[in-house]
């Protein structure tokens, strides 16, 4: 996998270039867990931090570690299975989080 095919499962599925993320935390039996977040920034939006070139580093080095651990397929499935959307209202930021199926030592 690699960042562009990273952007189109994003685009495709969502309809905008969302930023997506590494993100660790503890489930509800305290075990470390990795998920990739679909955050609710994207580009084109005015605070969005990035340029598109930024974008796209990040996006290669999301899917790059993506690769490494193996996890691609995980994501490449779960993005269009996906039901939730990434936003921000006024509950807050939520974006999409896809556990990964990676062991955390």
């Amino acid at each position: 996998m690699d960042g562009e095919e990273l952007r189109l499962l994003v685009l495709n599925k969502w309809g905008k270039m969302y930023d997506t993320r590494i993100h660790q935390r503890r489930d509800q039996f305290n075990k470390l867990q990795l998920y990739l977040q679909i955050m609710w920034k994207h580009v084109g939006q005015k605070s969005f931090p990035l340029t598109e070139a930024a974008y796209m580093e990040q996006l290669d080095a999301v899917a790059e570690l993506l690769t490494e651990w193996g996890a691609q397929d995980v994501v490449r499935r779960k993005i269009p299975e996906s039901t939730k959307f990434p936003k921000l209202d006024t509950t807050g930021a939520n974006a999409v989080m896809i556990p990964l199926d990676i062991e955390v030592e």
